[in-house]
């Protein structure tokens, strides 16, 4: 049982750490200024 019960706890463990790093990531993406107003300089080659 206590095996069961380390399984369950690792699994919440790592859907937990994913949640964080996903909630993180979308922070950062809402908090950066955004450069779809910028018009980007045409490269020349």
């Amino acid at each position: 049982m206590a095996a069961v019960l380390g399984i369950i706890g690792l699994i919440i463990f790592i859907v937990c750490v994913i949640a964080f790093a996903a909630s993180i990531t979308w922070l950062v993406v809402k908090i950066s200024p955004t450069t779809t107003g910028k018009k980007r300089a045409p490269k020349s080659g």
